[in-house]
């Protein structure tokens, strides 16, 4: 399969990834910089790091959907929007955060990052508990089916047997 370049393929490049982008935002932090430098930088630093687990989730969804399942790509559409618009909503922490005077540029901007993780990690969770909702909704409505299948071929079956049963009486 041909892959965009940059893009995270395993678990591996993604944490590489995360770590050259923070490692690009630490780079900034030695310069010194003023701090809406600080902040613009790590606005761009969390933008960056929340497309690339959504880039690394995308694929992984891709790469490992059985060929089997390939007509249910429209669904999976879907319900890949909607883990997008989870993951990258934006986080409300910075926008909510006490500056405190006293506070040092690098210790707000630890502080924020720790924010954002917690921001994203809560994100993620949420995604997980969506879809497992969602996978529970689907596997519930296909076991109404299969069941309801099920009761009319019981019934079926019971039907047939019972005129075999009268035929075979004749």
């Amino acid at each position: 399969m041909c892959f965009a370049k940059g893009v995270p393929h395993d678990a591996d490049s993604l944490r590489a990834q995360m770590v050259n982008h923070v490692n690009q935002f630490c780079d900034l932090l030695e310069k010194k910089p003023e701090e809406a430098q600080v902040e613009a930088a790590q606005g761009e630093m969390e933008e960056a790091l929340s497309e690339d687990i959504v880039e690394y989730l995308e694929d992984h969804i891709q790469e490992n959907l059985p060929e089997s399942q390939q007509e249910s790509r429209a669904l999976l559409l879907e319900a890949r929007q909607e883990v997008r618009r989870r993951i990258q909503r934006p986080s409300v922490s910075a926008s909510l955060e006490v500056q405190n005077p006293e506070e040092s540029i690098w210790a707000r901007a630890w502080r924020r990052f720790l924010g954002f993780l917690q921001s994203l990690q809560q994100r993620c969770w949420d995604v997980l508990t969506w879809l497992r909702e969602k996978a529970a909704a689907i596997l519930a409505a296909i076991c109404r089916v299969v069941e309801a299948v099920w009761g009319s071929l019981s019934g079926i079956s019971f039907s047939v047997g019972q005129l075999f049963g009268n035929l075979i009486q004749v």
